[in-house]
């Protein structure tokens, strides 16, 4: 596991770095270099604007931290708070909570994304929040189902007899052995948060078309899949490894290295 913080915390170093140093919505334009080839100038090439393969491409990476924070954020703390409330003390307020995330599961991503974009603009912030709404009914049930199993321990049962409160017994006891559990839940997530807000931008809602973002390069270049299909293989290459990522360091099964 200590090796996937530290690969984490390289990431995130590039991740501050980088939105420190450049702007997030403006790559130059050079009309004399269209569509030049792979260089020292250009590692990547540029596209048919003249723009820097590379820049743009890191650009997309940077909002799509972004959307990853702001979904995960949302979706696992939200969700797992409501599915330990729901989970420890079940009655009218699991009833009311599991009427709110089920409404959030069975409401489609794309008619949330309208509404919130239609409210908030065209961002990755919208986007972030329309998939963080959308996923947290996944985690509010998955941690409910991990508090009912916990709360069949016999020293959970034993403390409120002894006078442990309520919320002491949730956040001392239940919580610590939830999160851990949730957490390859949250790296799967954060794949399909990739995937997902790659596909709202390509239909225009995930962000700005005219901003870098990895979904509308595939939208923006699709017309030149056959003459040049390298400017449609590296925002696909940055999708698939970034979601790959993911999978591999929340990835528990993997005991050797913790």
């Amino acid at each position: 596991m200590k090796k996937k913080i530290i690969f984490m915390a390289l990431v995130l170093a590039v991740f501050f770095y980088y939105i420190s140093q450049h702007s997030l919505d403006l790559v130059p334009v050079d009309l004399a270099h269209r569509m030049a080839p792979m260089s020292s100038q250009h590692p990547l090439g540029t596209d048919p604007l003249g723009r820097d393969m590379m820049d743009l491409l890191l650009m997309g990476f940077v909002r799509t931290c972004l959307v990853i924070f702001i979904a995960g954020g949302i979706s696992l703390s939200v969700g797992l708070l409501a599915g330990l409330l729901a989970g420890y003390y079940k009655g009218n307020i699991a009833l009311v909570l599991h009427f709110i995330t089920d409404f959030l599961l069975i409401c489609p991503t794309f008619i949330v994304a309208l509404l919130v974009t239609a409210l908030f603009g065209l961002s990755p912030v919208s986007a972030g929040l329309s998939l963080g709404l959308c996923q947290m009914g996944h985690f509010a049930n998955h941690s409910e189902e991990m508090t009912e199993s916990i709360l069949q321990r016999e020293y959970i049962k034993i403390l409120p007899i002894l006078g442990y409160p309520n919320w002491l017994i949730l956040l001392k006891h239940i919580l610590p052995d939830v999160l851990p559990m949730a957490l390859p839940f949250f790296g799967s997530m954060a794949s399909s948060n990739i995937l997902a807000y790659a596909s709202l931008a390509f239909i225009g809602l995930g962000s700005d078309i005219t901003k870098p973002d990895w979904g509308t390069m595939l939208y923006q270049y699709r017309v030149y899949m056959i003459e040049s299909p390298q400017l449609i293989l590296w925002p696909s290459l940055g999708i698939f490894f970034f979601a790959l990522v993911f999978h591999l360091v929340f990835d528990t099964r993997r005991l050797e290295d913790q």
